[in-house]
């Protein structure tokens, strides 16, 4: 089984899996768009996460719409087959930019989290186990980031069994983090930690250094780099050595997991100077890989090319063959990139795949229950997603 370095239970992760024998097709046999089913969803969707949202061993599909400031809940039925849940698209806060998918009222039930652009709140919305969200008592919850939320992430920071938040802030190079409060919901004001410059756009968190402590990572445009904060399970944070790591031109976002099959974190970085006004550089993705205590190095050949405007990242095992893959969305030419990743730290083959209008969001997971990872693509001028299952061409079995 690969790794994706998830987080506890309650945390609700995405349902990456994917197991099997090796496989040595190139990614252009791998997938083509002819294999894509289209779901219409809200007005500029914008992120997919993915989670077992209804209790029934499926795997849902959480879309946030940043257009209508919305989030779009499918439910899967098996075979890749969604049904929009009672009452969705459900109210989720200004601009929705980011969700965090994770238990935060401890009633074993999926609640969602929110970071909600150009505004100094999260959005929290809690779930009946069915399918349905409520907003949560007390929420949006205040954020003191400068100038407003962008990313979101969710773990136990302090291991007191409720799960607490991250949210990033450029404007002072800084993260906060709202720890999880039995009464409130989340304790304010947030306690705030230092990192990188221009810590910008997506927050990510996983247990980098195999302690059981859950650490936090943030790609930093201004910087260049990554930085590492390690967590000491009681709420503390302090940079790890060799952080923060050169990791490309403005990078833009970062997924974790293990892409050489060592049993250690890795980091896969969208590298985008072509999304912002100020910057310039070489677009594309570079991977960071980890030696299991918090470093990391670089591979060889980063950064890859990744199309004209990278945007969003997931990694995955694409092809079954026990090795996690990474995709990569280009919002500028209508494509996803799918680097298929080597046991020895290197890319097998890559090649783009024509998808819907303005491709933003990216996940990787089985859908089909065929223990194979499935794509979901966020359209983002479609107002729909892309789902690609795809079928190993000659071989007559379904990916």
């Amino acid at each position: 089984m690969t790794k994706i370095f998830l987080l506890a239970i309650p945390v609700f992760p995405a349902l990456f899996s994917g197991c099997g024998q090796t496989n040595s097709l190139s990614s252009k046999n791998i997938i083509t768009s002819s294999d894509a089913i289209k779901i219409k969803v809200g007005k500029a969707p914008g992120c997919v996460e993915i989670a077992d949202l209804n209790n029934d061993k499926l795997p849902d599909l959480v879309v946030t719409n940043e257009g209508d400031s919305s989030v779009t809940i499918l439910l899967g039925k098996g075979k890749a087959q969604f049904e929009e849940a009672k009452n969705s698209p459900f109210s989720a806060g200004h601009a929705v930019n980011d969700v965090a998918i994770g238990d935060f009222n401890k009633d074993g039930n999926p609640d969602l989290a929110f970071a909600n652009h150009e505004r100094k709140y999260l959005t929290v919305l809690l779930g009946n186990g069915q399918g349905n969200f409520t907003v949560a008592p007390k929420s949006p919850f205040p954020v003191e980031v400068i100038p407003h939320t962008h990313g979101i992430a969710t773990g136990d920071f302090n291991n007191d069994g409720r799960l607490d938040l991250v949210t990033d802030g450029w404007g002072n190079d800084q993260i906060e983090v709202l720890f999880g409060d039995s009464i409130n919901g989340f304790e304010i004001p947030g306690t705030f930690f230092k990192v990188g410059k221009h810590p910008y756009q997506r927050v990510r968190v996983a247990d980098i250094n195999n302690d059981g402590n859950t650490d936090i990572i943030t790609t930093n445009l201004e910087g260049d780099n990554a930085t590492i904060l390690l967590g000491n399970g009681k709420g503390n944070f302090n940079e790890g050595t060799g952080s923060p790591f050169p990791c490309g031109d403005a990078p833009f976002g970062v997924a974790i997991g293990d892409v050489n099959a060592d049993g250690k974190p890795d980091l896969a970085i969208i590298n985008s100077p072509a999304s912002t006004t100020d910057r310039t550089g070489k677009n594309g993705l570079t991977v960071l890989l980890g030696d299991g205590t918090g470093e990391f190095t670089t591979m060889k050949g980063s950064s890859y090319e990744a199309g004209k405007i990278p945007n969003r990242v997931a990694i995955g095992d694409v092809n079954g063959d026990g090795v996690n893959d990474i995709i990569t969305s280009d919002s500028d030419d209508n494509k996803i990139y799918l680097f298929l990743m080597n046991r020895n730290g290197s890319v097998l083959s890559s090649s783009p795949v024509t998808v819907g209008n303005h491709p933003k969001g990216v996940a990787i997971a089985d859908l089909n229950g065929d223990r194979k990872g499935d794509i979901v693509v966020c359209n983002n001028l479609d107002n729909d997603i892309t789902i690609i299952v795809r079928f190993d061409r000659g071989l007559g079995s379904p990916f």
